[in-house]
């Protein structure tokens, strides 16, 4: 099984490099919380890859994935209110909309941690990791009508917000299968990589054809 598992990781880390690699040609400087996002991913991935070949090791750091995933999901929270504000920069309500979204998603998060709460600490996460991650989905069906409604859009945004989707849709679902009996917790974990996969790759493909503006004579 760890020569199975020994691919996704190694692929998923080949596209995190190359994700960093595309937006630092450029559209880091749009989406700075992205790159954040990737670089911190791309620490935290190394980091859990080296202690999976080690069980030892990976029985010890256990509590130190749920750090590294709740960490991720603060910044696709800060990174998705981001691109809605950005989505609607021609709308009159766009402070107003932004200030609900921050205190909406931080009350949600405060709630779900309390309510959540068992004292099997790995049930626990996992049950608040698929609320976070519905909660994503959400605000990133959100996104979505926010970019419908402009009369441009961005393609790159919207294959963004896309990837995003695919990620937390699947991470999402597949914490309820593990939840559901000890026999599709490899299924749900399956899932969880396969989505997660299929947003660095359309990350990457949303990226790695930017163009530079060409230099003034």
């Amino acid at each position: 099984m760890t020569y199975f598992w020994s691919v996704p990781i190694w692929l998923g880390i080949v596209l995190q490099i190359l994700i960093i690699a595309a937006l630092l040609r450029g559209p880091y400087r749009n989406f700075k919380v992205l790159f954040v996002y990737s670089v911190v991913l791309f620490l935290i991935t190394v980091g859990e890859a080296a202690a999976f070949y080690d069980r030892e090791i990976w029985t010890k750091t256990s509590r130190h994935y749920w750090i590294g995933d709740a960490i991720l999901q603060t910044l696709i929270f800060v990174f998705v209110i981001s691109l809605i504000h950005r989505a609607m920069a021609t709308s009159l309500k766009r402070a107003t909309i932004r200030r609900i979204l921050v205190g909406g998603a931080a009350l949600f998060v405060a709630s779900s941690v309390y309510l959540t709460r068992e004292p099997k600490f790995g049930a626990w996460m996992t049950t608040l990791s698929r609320n976070l991650g519905l909660a994503a989905v959400i605000l990133n069906l959100f996104l979505w009508a926010a970019l419908i409604r402009e009369p441009s859009v961005d393609r790159k945004l919207l294959l963004v917000s896309g990837g995003l989707g695919i990620q937390m849709a699947g991470k999402a679902i597949g914490h309820s299968l593990r939840q559901l009996s000890r026999s599709m917790i490899f299924t749900g974990d399956l899932i969880i990589v396969l989505s997660h996969l299929a947003c660095l790759y359309i990350w990457w493909q949303a990226f790695r054809s930017f163009d530079r503006p060409a230099p003034e004579r």
